[in-house]
């Protein structure tokens, strides 16, 4: 599952109907999206799954709690949510 990032200036930009923040990971299945991508050097593609778990946004986060079966997680701030995914 690749992850981008855009690495850019502007701290924020529309691309393909996908928001991406700066420094901010997002998940791209679109094989067509991510070749046109990799042409732009603003942008970083990982093919990775290890993203640290400080760079992933709330949202993101979420889905990995959700995922785990980590009850509780809905009103936990970023910082909590990254303390229970690590088993703290």
């Amino acid at each position: 599952m690749p992850y981008v990032t855009y690495r850019g200036e502007n701290v924020s930009i529309m691309k393909h109907g996908i928001r991406f923040e700066q420094k901010k990971p997002v998940l791209v299945e679109d094989e067509k999206v991510l070749n046109q991508l990799q042409r732009d050097l603003d942008f970083e593609i990982n093919q990775e799954r290890a993203i640290p778990l400080e760079d992933l946004t709330v949202v993101q986060l979420k889905d990995r709690v959700k995922a785990a079966g980590i009850e509780g997680f809905a009103d936990m701030k970023k910082n909590e949510i990254i303390k229970a995914l690590r088993g703290e």
